[in-house]
């Protein structure tokens, strides 16, 4: 196959987030599955992160391609793969680009993956499917709690990872709070009949007055720490901490207090086969309707991607995730 040229979410320094060519050799590409991108789902937190220079886990040089999630057709995978031509897929990071890091390299129109970050989606709603990384986070996060039948969960952050991490939680059989401060995501999760509090107004069920036994912060700050120790109760709860912390922050929480009031701590990151897997399958099963949280934030043209870019590296994406459309983009 000829080498792979590509649109993409591009950053070449730190705040600025363009559409540009980017190119994979014929060797690369050869050795994955070439997936053609219809849509590549956002996370407000991590992307912006990661756009802005503020996602530090890691020592990419620039320029980077960023995104990590996306839902499409493959058009060539090499034999015993398990993948046909024409079947509809989800992929994870992009093998490397030439001239770019693959700062996982998903938000791109066409590119190859490796064989094992490439994922069977039928029967899987295509907006869900290409939020099925950030899910997953919460999917993962939901897992830690401790015998989750009736338990009462507050979950800190009303982006994909706390919305996600509720659903997933309740789809275990758990009572979930969710607090935020943004009205349209609080909405959104309220119409798939999660109960909510806005900490910014102060409406909605308070986190003191739920009274939960298990929290989940995906903010990880030192407000939200303090949320969770007011809600909880003196002894034996427990704290689920299911985010990033940038700008290389390194305590968000005192180990003293947890210590003190005998809190059992668990901390999630990344993704693995088993759990997308799983995530997949809660998708599928219905579980797990993140397609139905994104609002009106699907961008569909090329200006409308601009637009949506330019609301993820200010922080203003106004629904609990957003999707890019690549099906403008020629190749």
């Amino acid at each position: 196959m000829p080498e792979i040229s590509s649109p993409a979410v591009v950053t070449a320094e730190p705040g600025v987030a363009e559409i540009a060519t980017v190119r994979q050799d014929r060797e690369v590409a050869d050795t994955g599955v070439v997936v053609r991108s219809h849509l590549s789902g956002i996370s407000p937190g991590t992307d912006r992160w990661v756009l802005n220079g503020r996602y530090v886990w890691y020592d990419w040089p620039r320029p980077h391609v960023v995104g990590y999630q996306r839902v499409g057709v493959v058009e060539s995978a090499p034999a015993g793969s398990g993948f046909e031509v024409g079947q509809t897929v989800a992929a994870t990071e992009s093998l490397p680009y030439v001239g770019a890091t693959a700062a996982w390299g998903g938000h791109v129109a066409r590119a190859a993956s490796a064989t094992h970050e490439v994922f069977d989606v039928e029967g899987v709603d295509p907006v869900a499917a290409s939020l099925f990384v950030t899910a997953q986070v919460g999917v993962n996060a939901a897992s830690r709690i401790l015998e989750p039948q009736g338990r009462r969960v507050v979950v800190v952050g009303d982006g994909i990872i706390g919305a996600s991490s509720a659903l997933a939680a309740r789809a275990r059989g758990a009572e979930v709070l969710v607090v935020g401060h943004r009205d349209e995501r609080l909405g959104l999760l309220e119409a798939e009949g999660v109960t909510v509090f806005n900490s910014r107004s102060g409406t909605g069920t308070s986190p003191r007055d739920f009274e939960p036994r298990s929290a989940i912060d995906t903010v990880q700050n030192d407000e939200a720490f303090a949320l969770c120790m007011d809600a909880l109760p003196e002894a034996h709860a427990e704290v689920v901490f299911s985010g990033h912390s940038p700008d290389g922050a390194r305590h968000w929480a005192d180990m003293a207090v947890m210590q003190q009031r005998e809190i059992t701590a668990h901390f999630v990151a990344g993704w693995t086969r088993g759990r997308l897997l799983d995530t997949l399958q809660l998708m599928r099963e219905g579980l797990l309707p993140v397609e139905r949280l994104v609002g009106h934030s699907v961008a569909t043209t090329r200006a409308e991607v601009d637009d949506l870019l330019t609301q993820v590296v200010a922080g203003r994406v106004p629904a609990v995730s957003a999707v890019i459309g690549w099906d403008w983009a020629e190749l």
